[in-house]
């Protein structure tokens, strides 16, 4: 019995200091606060403000509610929506970042959140319903062609549910899903501008970018945070330094200087779209093509 009071007395304890220090960004505060935190179960938690329910079994919710989860993504979204934005969240997952979205544009603002898995499309609609939030929820995901595609879903055991568009071995199991080309859904849902774009679709991304082409051409799309997993980029048969190239390729600009994006890498990449592409087409076949060929594309520099 002494140990269970202790565990109790412990995550009492533990879930007041997360509480408190859930809005503070500082390095090592996963590691210390987690040690108070059960490493499975549901808890109540508040992200952004918003109660939440999030399972510590799940490695990404398990940070989320540590306060500790993507926390220079979150500085960067957080610094750049202003109220009455608009923001698309690609690869929305429970919503994190629709959550933290929703609070910075504010009534006047939209947020859109896109997520294919039957698994966390569930959790997601309940935390926006449940806190009467207006963003907009689709269970669909964004490729290059509209149409359905499968959706491969990690394990269980794996504890961080990540599911993708890309095959590979190990999959847990697999479900059909609805796809649409975003720039049919920007139009069918009467969009006039993205001031944001978020994307994390392990290794789809390029997919989402080709069925984007106006948007991101004509500078519809004003600014991306997109992740770049050298795992699965390659196994979708191109690159991270490829799939940069296609967004400068198309006007945008890395605010982050020259990107290193080395063997192994995992990185998010701020971009802000500074100039019309007129050659868009060209540039986007190129790297569907090189893609289909398993090669990494020649493509040319941002204007």
């Amino acid at each position: 019995m002494q140990p269970m009071i202790f565990d109790k007395i412990k995550y009492a304890i533990g879930s007041e200091l997360i509480r408190l220090f859930w809005p503070v960004r500082v390095r090592g505060k996963a590691r210390v606060l987690g040690a108070l935190a059960p490493s499975s179960g549901r808890r109540e938690g508040r992200v952004f403000g918003y109660p939440m329910t999030l399972d510590l079994a799940d490695y990404m919710q398990r940070m989320m509610y540590l306060g500790a989860y993507e926390r220079e993504e979150t500085r960067i979204i957080s610094g750049w929506l202003k109220p009455g934005m608009t923001f698309v969240d690609v690869g929305a997952n429970v919503g994190y970042f629709t959550l933290l979205a929703s609070r910075r544009v504010g009534a006047g603002g939209r947020v859109i959140a896109i997520e294919p898995s039957p698994i966390v499309h569930e959790r997601l609609a309940e935390v926006v319903a449940s806190n009467g939030l207006a963003a907009e929820v689709h269970r669909i995901g964004l490729s290059d062609e509209n149409g359905t595609c499968t959706l491969f879903l990690p394990p269980a055991e794996v504890g961080n549910h990540s599911p993708t568009m890309v095959r590979y071995e190990g999959s847990g199991s697999e479900v059909s899903v609805p796809v649409r080309r975003l720039d049919d859904c920007l139009d069918e849902w009467g969009v006039a501008a993205v001031d944001l774009l978020k994307i994390d679709v392990e290794g789809h991304e390029p997919a989402v970018f080709r069925g984007a082409s106006r948007a991101l051409a004509s500078g519809r799309i004003k600014a991306i945070l997109c992740e770049f997993n050298d795992f699965w980029l390659r196994q979708s048969g191109t690159t991270p330094q490829a799939a940069h190239e296609l967004l400068t390729g198309l006007g945008f600009v890395d605010q982050g200087g020259p990107p290193v994006l080395g063997p192994g890498c995992v990185e998010n990449r701020f971009f802000v779209h500074q100039s019309p592409a007129e050659d868009a087409p060209e540039v986007l076949a190129e790297h569907r093509q090189a893609s289909l060929q398993g090669q990494s594309p020649a493509l040319p520099p941002s204007s």
